[in-house]
């Protein structure tokens, strides 16, 4: 059995794939009642691992520790009360940590199996993606047919999940990238498309939704773009992180430049101001639970991950290297057969 753990931080050139130990693999492959072991095929890639590299993702537990929030697969061993699953079936999981492996060992409520139109490589874009759009953008912003959205990360896994989530109803989308070659890609998604830049130099007012994964000064600005009663949806500070190096200067400035809204100035507006951690979202087990309902979506509306790179799972540090740099549109999986 093999993992890519994060021993030390620092650069992508950091992760290496290594072997379990004889004690590590037994410990494994002995399950409880209700855990399942997955024989991973792919993993996926989110900016939060990038971030956990670096040392700056403050959830994290101590080093050594294996990264990896996603996996799709096939069911090598379950637990002697396992109901939702056999074995040999092909199915998706999301994990808390420990993702980045080609075998996981996971409870069985947080297993699903692949719905029929998905393959295992897309599967793996699922569980993030979809947890973070689906909460954003339906559970705290409450969009409606008639919205006016903008999201400012529409190029990438999350980006393109909502946009596939948001095909069907009536609402005008605008979708920004750090890259005029992606814009192709969000108008093919069904959006409007502009890059950052584009979007500074405009006059497009009165969203009524917004999500910001830029975090630092952006969301002062993107708040002044919602019209009365308009939401932002804030999911990280991925402006903090530059060319994936520890930059704690970088880190520092984005996180003292994030706004801070009183209740007094909200009155003043009649505007919402919501942040959003998919990782606090999945431990919270009670409240998870009983939303694993809602994946029946992917299912009813056929939604298909934009899968945009795949590479193998020693390959992982080029992996990095392109989401950090965002050469990448879609989500980045990593292959471990």
């Amino acid at each position: 059995m093999r993992c890519i753990p994060i021993v030390s931080f620092g650069e992508a050139k950091t992760l290496k794939v290594c072997e379990l130990s004889p004690s590590e693999i037994k410990q494994k492959e002995t399950l409880a009642d209700d855990e399942v072991l997955i024989e991973v095929h792919y993993s996926g890639i989110n900016f939060a691992d990038i971030v956990m590299r670096l040392g700056f993702y403050p959830d994290a537990p101590p080093r050594p520790f294996v990264p990896g929030y996603e996996v799709s697969g096939v069911v090598k061993k379950i637990g002697a009360k396992v109901g939702n699953c056999n074995i040999g079936d092909k199915v998706y999981a999301g994990t808390f940590f420990g993702g980045h492996s080609d075998y996981v060992k996971i409870p069985q409520w947080q297993v699903l199996k692949l719905p029929a139109h998905l393959g295992l490589e897309q599967a793996a874009g699922v569980p993030v993606a979809f947890i973070t759009a689906y909460n954003a953008f339906f559970r705290m912003g409450r969009v409606q047919d008639g919205d006016k959205i903008m999201l400012d990360c529409a190029s990438g896994g999350v980006g393109s999940m909502a946009l596939f989530l948001l095909k069907g109803m009536k609402v005008d989308v605008l979708g920004l990238t750090s890259s005029p070659s992606k814009k192709s890609s969000i108008e093919k998604w069904g959006a409007r498309a502009m890059t950052h830049e584009e979007f500074a130099k405009s006059n497009e007012l009165d969203f009524n939704f917004i999500l910001n994964s830029q975090g630092g000064k952006s969301i002062r600005k993107h708040f002044s773009h919602l019209a009365p009663t308009g939401r932002i949806v804030c999911l990280g500070v991925s402006e903090g992180i530059k060319e994936g190096k520890r930059d704690y200067l970088q880190i520092l400035k984005t996180v003292i430049s994030m706004p801070r809204f009183s209740v007094m100035e909200l009155f003043n507006h009649n505007k919402g101001v919501f942040a959003l951690n998919a990782l606090h979202l999945m431990e919270n087990q009670e409240w998870i639970k009983k939303r694993m309902a809602d994946f029946n979506i992917i299912e009813e509306k056929k939604i298909v991950p934009f899968i945009g790179e795949i590479y193998q799972a020693e390959d992982v540090a080029q992996a990095h290297k392109a989401l950090e740099n965002k050469k990448v549109t879609g989500k980045v999986l990593l292959q471990w057969r």
